[in-house]
């Protein structure tokens, strides 16, 4: 396993692993809820909600949810593995967006400093598409949207559910009114 995640660091070829997707696969049974979607419980519309209730995939014959869960534990070790390796990480969901701060809670049950899991969902992605120049970090000259936080991501990086402002094109926007306006009718926890 080592060779291809040397030559994919080598070469700089970047992965995306959408670990929250393959999570809501194999690890709940049918039925429950996702844990990507837990910390809005109570504060999303009634029928996104249910909708988040699907579980995972069904079992066929032969196998159990503890060998999904294995194959979920195998995969959290391998994006570690690569990580070590020095292959880029960039953070993506294949979701709603709500869930991107539990892929870096992922990440950093992976072996990511919690610097290095906010990277992978800004400076690299910046990287990634050639703008890292112009933005993807705070630095004098480079476009930035920013957020206020109630805690400290350094320390816990669910505290990044805890936004209060936004500055997004050089306009201060309240959070619990983006969360209202988006259907959401209170805040994460």
């Amino acid at each position: 396993m080592t060779a291809p995640l040397q030559t994919m660091a080598a070469k700089q070829v970047y992965s995306d692993p959408t670990m929250v997707a393959f999570k809501g696969l194999y690890v709940p049974d049918n039925g429950d809820l996702s844990l990507n979607y837990a910390p809005f419980v109570g504060s999303l519309p009634a029928a996104v909600e249910r909708g988040f209730h699907g579980g995972g995939f069904a079992v066929p014959v032969g196998l159990t949810r503890a060998d999904y869960r294995a194959s979920w534990a195998k995969m959290v070790e391998l994006l570690g593995l690569m990580h070590k390796a020095g292959v880029p990480i960039v953070a993506g969901t294949d979701g709603s967006g709500v869930e991107i701060i539990h892929e870096l809670e992922i990440y950093m049950a992976a072996g990511f400093t919690p610097a290095e899991a906010l990277a992978a969902a800004t400076i690299m992605l910046a990287r990634l598409v050639g703008v890292d120049k112009i933005t993807g970090s705070i630095a004098v000259g480079k476009t930035a949207d920013l957020v206020l936080i109630e805690g400290d991501p350094e320390a816990r990086i669910s505290d990044l559910r805890q936004t209060r402002w936004v500055m997004l094109d050089g306009k201060l926007l309240n959070a619990d009114d983006l969360r209202s306006t988006a259907g959401l009718s209170g805040r994460p926890h």
